[in-house]
């Protein structure tokens, strides 16, 4: 709280850029309501005075229990602000004068308690608030174009004054700056301002807690961003536990803002978030209670724990057959969220010819399913000249021993790309794919290419979309002593069995996800 300071919001009709600003409605709360919320967040009633020349002010004011000077003569600009002010406080009893404007409603009290503070350090200061201008400046010689330096410029932002009442009362004005983020230092000045203003307030903060390892994949890392891609009017941070490096660093190279942590549930709350979207796989019901006892909404993804009881959406793409019941899940694959990319991508078209498959076994790969798989199928697309399109994972964890691999094989019809950003244009190259049992084997879907489909654990395994009857042959978990064997088997039935691909083709071109993301992303708008 602020102590031994008067708060004096300047409320002046006559000077509004939009026809009854102070007393119109920006989301919700009038302009001049908003001001006074604000100023008895940091002080008592009786700390805070309104200058207004409006009968209408002047009773919201009443109507608040603070103290109002009306006089319809008041015309208060920046040329006479302190003269004015000065002339209303002769007797006060206080030794600071807060100067508080209502024009700047993105100016909230976190901002004015640290700018009272830092006052309060160098009392004989008048602290002004101000803006930075990031510009870069231009000139115009002889119909040509030239930059002119730019150095660091600021603007005062007509959002407050804070000065003792000695410097006001002998105008002793030692100016000292107050910046404020450019993010909320906008002001009030026509209708644009305005928009953007309510557009601001409206924003919800949403966070995303999600996972990703060598071990876990980079799954419902990928999965978790192209959510995020979509939510625009809304305010995203990505919150992960500080082992999960990978998650963190990709997260980051997304320009999104994302907290590493020890303490996941400590830095949520304090975040105080209205949405928490986990992208974790199973949660615990203490772990989601913590959250719901602050009134934060929870959406789940991938998630069969306990913590679905308390959870206000579920939302569990890759299971077909529910195994929980309730109205607060959403099962199977029309809740899949298609990557950004694959939005514009090109669907193939049944031809007879084979000539290239993909191999794509996730972000990690732990069990260097790409390896295994190209060694069982070179000798077979050696003999056809069947380009080979690999596409591994920035996590993918054995790199030089692939790398090795590739620069020995007398066979350099083979591609390899760690850009999994592009994957869908090697898709639309490729007819068939061997993937691991994810969230890939629905953008093969996607693109209408019959793969054959090997899961790295049991958990994936679990994933009963990719079947024969929607166009993929399943492999199952990955075994030593069998899964190279079912791979060439299984390689050489579908280049040589076109009748059979096709039937493959046709069951998996029933399946398009386009409208899925947005679908889910109004679900879970839905519930702010």
């Amino acid at each position: 709280m602020i102590d031994n300071c008067l708060i004096v919001i300047p409320a002046i009709k006559k000077n509004a850029v939009i026809p009854d600003q102070l007393i119109k409605k920006l989301n919700g709360i009038t302009l001049i309501q908003r001001a006074i919320n604000t100023a008895k967040d940091l002080t008592i009633n009786e700390n805070i005075l309104v200058l207004t020349d409006s009968e209408e002010i002047s009773l919201i004011a009443n109507r608040n229990n603070i103290k109002c000077k009306k006089d319809k003569n008041f015309s208060i600009d920046s040329s006479n602000i302190f003269d004015i002010t000065a002339s209303v406080l002769e007797e006060s009893k206080f030794d600071y004068v807060f100067i508080f404007r209502a024009n700047t409603p993105l100016v909230d009290k976190g901002i004015l308690l640290q700018a009272y503070n830092n006052f309060l350090k160098d009392k004989s200061s008048t602290l002004v608030s101000v803006k930075k201008l990031d510009k870069s400046i231009l000139k115009i010689k002889d119909d040509k174009l030239f930059h002119v330096e730019s150095k660091d410029y600021y603007k005062e932002l007509k959002a407050f004054y804070i000065l003792s009442k000695q410097s006001l009362y002998k105008k002793e004005f030692f100016f000292k700056a107050f910046i404020i983020d450019n993010e909320k230092s906008i002001e009030i000045e026509n209708y644009q301002t305005w928009w953007i203003c309510e557009k601001i307030l409206q924003q919800k903060r949403i966070v995303f807690n999600v996972i990703g390892s060598t071990k876990i994949g980079m799954g419902h890392i990928y999965h978790s961003l192209a959510l995020a891609h979509e939510i625009s009017d809304h305010e995203v941070i990505f919150v992960c536990d500080e082992k999960y490096e990978i998650a963190v660093d990709k997260i980051a190279s997304m320009d999104y803002k994302v907290i590493s942590c020890k303490n996941v549930s400590k830095v949520i709350i304090n975040l105080n978030p209205d949405m928490l979207i986990n992208d974790i796989l199973d949660t615990d019901i203490d772990f989601i209670k913590t959250f719901k006892k602050h009134n934060i909404k929870i959406v789940n993804f991938e998630d069969l724990g306990d913590g679905t009881k308390e959870a206000d959406l579920v939302i569990n793409e890759l299971y077909d057959e529910p195994p929980l019941s309730g109205d607060k899940f959403l099962w199977g694959y029309k809740y899949l969220a298609l990557r950004d990319e694959f939005e514009n991508a090109r669907p193939h078209k049944f031809v007879n010819l084979v000539d290239s498959v993909l191999i794509t076994f996730g972000g990690t790969d732990q069990n260097n399913l790409t390896m295994i798989v190209l060694k069982s199928i070179i000798d077979i697309v050696k003999k056809l000249n069947i380009r080979i399109y690999i596409v591994c994972g920035s996590g993918y964890l054995f790199k030089d021993k692939l790398q090795k691999y590739l620069d020995s094989s007398t066979y350099k019809n083979i591609e390899l790309t760690f850009a999994s950003g592009i994957i869908s244009q090697i898709m639309e190259k490729t007819q068939i794919a061997f993937s691991s049992n994810g969230r890939t084997v629905y953008e093969l879907a996607h693109m209408n290419i019959p793969s054959i489909v090997i899961s790295h654990h049991e958990r994936e395994d679990s994933h009963k979309f990719a079947s024969l009857e929607k166009g993929f042959i399943n492999l199952g978990i990955y075994d030593a002593q069998t899964t190279s064997l079912k791979v060439e088997e299984t390689l050489k039935k579908l280049i040589n069995d076109s009748d059979y691909r096709k039937l493959l083709f046709l069951n998996i071109k029933k399946y398009d996800f386009k409208d899925n993301k947005k679908n889910i992303v109004k679900k879970i708008m839905e519930l702010l």
